[in-house]
């Protein structure tokens, strides 16, 4: 499946270092990942959630605040859950069950944090840290996420 994208992966001006592009797949292939960051892999921690939910969906998320985040697969083949306080939406792969993301919208920006075990480069990546938002109010939950997760789209493969 080829990967198009809404941004252009190259030098932002905005950002005022070079973006490095990173790809993956779910298990199935079904859903693409494609993100951009201007931190070298090693400086990003996948983080795992020691709730119950998580538990039961195994993922390690990674996600800063520039990064862009895109997602592109079947729309049909895609499952949205909420968990706990419902204020977080977590993506997943109808063919194979595999969480791709997590995501919330913030101040009108769908923001969020991809899964780290999706990467084909996830060797590359920082230390895993143990995280428990559990223990985190909605508005901390919230405050948090849109200081650390990143942007995040998801197009259908089609280009829709």
């Amino acid at each position: 499946m080829a990967v198009h994208f809404f941004w252009s992966f190259s030098t932002d001006s905005s950002w005022g270092d070079i973006a490095v592009n990173y790809f993956g797949a779910c298990n199935c292939r079904t859903w693409t990942i494609a993100l951009s960051v201007t931190e070298p892999l090693r400086e990003l921690n996948p983080r795992v959630c020691d709730c119950t939910y998580c538990k039961a969906h195994p993922s390690a998320v990674i996600s800063h605040p520039d990064m862009r985040i895109e997602l592109v697969g079947d729309k049909n083949l895609l499952n949205l859950e909420q968990n706990g306080d419902r204020l977080a939406t977590f993506y997943h792969c109808t063919s194979c069950a595999e969480p791709l993301a997590v995501g919330c919208e913030i101040k009108g920006r769908l923001r969020g944090a991809v899964n780290a075990f999706l990467l084909e480069r996830r060797a590359e990546l920082g230390a895993q840290v143990a995280i428990q938002p559990r223990l985190l109010s909605a508005t901390e939950k919230l405050q948090r996420w849109e200081k650390i997760w990143g942007e995040l789209r998801v197009r259908a493969s089609d280009g829709i």
